[in-house]
């Protein structure tokens, strides 16, 4: 079971990432790209450990944003076996047309939340207490999102992510066809419980958003 878990924890990750149709026998998959370097690593560690890749095959890249100037780091993989092995999840070649997986849609409760988590991980975010308290914006809600670009009529990604949360008595609404939306702060609660993100970046994001509407104590 722990290998289904990390592995589907990847497939969600997955959401951010991309699978470009090979040039000649270079076979690309770019996992995942953000600003939280030790985050990608953890990532990098779970894929060696679920696909037997040695870890020097498993390729960090710093990236300079040339508008805010902001280091951040894309994780990528140069191994056909491990494309073909995703492409059996993902068949379609634009990411805008991926559905979820079917072994995902199958699988039991517990490891379709480690799905979730790595989609929000990847996708997601919450209002910025410090911006706020900054006065970078001018109001805060208790809200959260998972975004995802969907080209096939209805968003199917996003419904089943909405399924899997109402599992866990956490409501949410599909907004323009492309983002999932979660707010109050009693759903806010329980996801953070239920769905505590592994990125750092963003675990820390939500907790203090927690924090601020006293839902948990600042020494959580």
């Amino acid at each position: 079971m722990e290998r289904e878990k990390e592995l589907a924890y990847i497939l969600g990750v997955l959401r951010d990432g991309s699978l470009p149709e090979p040039s000649g026998e270079k076979y690309e998959v770019t996992i995942a790209t953000d600003v939280d370097k030790e985050w990608l690593k953890l990532i990098a560690e779970k894929i060696s450990k679920v696909f037997l890749l040695p870890q020097e095959r498993i390729k960090l890249y710093k990236i300079i944003d040339r508008k805010g100037k902001i280091p951040y780091f894309r994780l990528k993989i140069y191994s056909k076996s491990l494309y073909k092995t995703l492409k059996k999840y993902y068949p379609e070649r634009l990411q805008m047309n991926w559905k979820t997986p079917r072994v995902i849609l199958k699988a039991p409760l517990e490891v379709q939340q480690e799905y979730v988590r790595g989609f929000y991980d990847a996708e997601g975010g919450c209002r910025d207490v410090t911006k706020f308290i900054n006065g970078k914006t001018k109001t805060i809600y208790p809200w959260l999102s998972i975004r995802c670009k969907h080209s096939k009529g209805r968003n199917e990604p996003l419904e089943f992510v909405r399924e899997v949360l109402r599992k866990f008595e956490i409501k949410g609404y599909i907004r323009d066809n492309d983002e999932l939306t979660v707010t109050g702060k009693l759903n806010l609660l329980r996801f953070y419980n239920y769905f505590t993100p592994f990125n750092p970046r963003k675990r820390r994001m939500l907790k203090h958003l927690l924090i601020f509407y006293g839902l948990i104590p600042a020494d959580a």
